[in-house]
């Protein structure tokens, strides 16, 4: 990848002479004094660091959808077709937009938290991060263009999603998704790079602990398979989602390899290549965590963790309103 990032290709985006080198120029120059903002931020008025954050990343996301529109505009003025770069383009715009709503997303945090259920969120998502790394080491099918079934390698994360929520979740996800770009890389470009890695392993954590408290309302199906259900719909949802970065992926920047396969279309060829690995990889996690869940030993572990962590953010919360009331008075 890094390789790749420093290579040839990237020389002549630094002539100023044209738009895209002032453009990178402008846009490294709006980095430092970003970083510079955030910096004085932190050390002279702490407590508006997160407005301080949500501007930046505001300004940043909107300089780069600007600068993309100009250079479109500017090659079509030059009598530029449309080709697969415009494309390329839009998958790019649509990723930048996508991670900017995570980064905002992992910023909101409405729940306050005391310091031991903090570090539990945090040792826990080391745990099942580390489970399942490990997990996908163990192979039952590798695809020849990226892409493998594995055993169990996306339960832990969903199970991490499903005792402390979407927005942990999420960026349990994205981390097992860098991690993975190392274990095994295939990157033909940086965009297809967060769309394969961790974009799509994000999805898994998004939607792990979707239905918890969905299906905690239903009292007439047991509990055992309650929580089984609810589970394993969110992981479902979660490869739904991570199939759907995939199919994109493998439809803008492995398209030339249909016709190798005998198909005639990018996205037919997309679309079938992805659901070899990512549906029976996702089934295997869906069937563990269905099983796991019919243990009445494990389905106790799991609540204990869930309603202490809970039970420290409410802690958390009353305190601060106390604290908010001590003020006013």
């Amino acid at each position: 990848m890094f390789n790749y990032l420093l290579g040839a290709d990237y020389e002549n985006y630094f002539n100023f002479n044209d738009f895209r080198g002032t453009s990178l120029c402008v846009g490294l120059i709006l980095l430092g004094v970003i970083v510079v903002a955030l910096a004085l931020t932190f050390f002279l008025k702490r407590d508006k660091m997160k407005i301080a954050s949500f501007v930046c990343i505001g300004v940043a996301l909107l300089y780069a959808v600007v600068v993309a529109i100009v250079n479109v505009v500017l090659d079509f003025k030059a009598g530029e077709t449309y080709t697969e770069k415009y494309q390329i383009l839009l998958i790019a715009l649509f990723a930048v937009f996508v991670i900017g709503l995570f980064v905002v997303f992992m910023m909101i945090d409405t729940k306050k938290h005391t310091g031991r259920a903090h570090t539990t969120s945090i040792v826990y998502a080391a745990v099942c991060i580390a489970l399942s790394f490990g997990l996908s080491y163990i192979r039952l099918f590798k695809a020849p263009y990226g892409g493998s079934i594995t055993l169990f390698s996306l339960l832990p994360i969903a199970l991490y999603s499903y005792m402390f929520g979407i927005r942990k979740g999420v960026m349990c996800g994205f981390i097992y998704g860098l991690l993975q770009s190392v274990q095994d890389p295939w990157v033909v470009h940086p965009v297809q790079y967060i769309l394969d890695y961790p974009l799509a392993f994000a999805m898994v954590g998004l939607c792990g602990g979707l239905f918890r408290k969905l299906f905690a309302k239903i009292t007439a199906i047991p509990d055992r398979f309650r929580d089984g259900v609810a589970l394993s719909l969110g992981i479902l949802a979660g490869i739904c989602f991570r199939y759907f970065c995939h199919v994109i992926s493998g439809a803008v920047f492995f398209g030339e390899y249909a016709a190798d396969y005998g198909f005639g279309n990018a996205w037919t060829y997309s679309f079938t290549y992805n659901a070899l690995y990512v549906f029976p990889d996702g089934a295997i996690s869906v069937v563990g965590a269905f099983l796991i869940m019919m243990s009445a030993y494990f389905r106790k572990q799991i609540y204990g963790v869930i309603n202490a962590y809970e039970a420290g953010v409410k802690k958390a919360s009353a305190k601060s309103d106390d604290d908010t009331a001590t003020d006013n008075a």
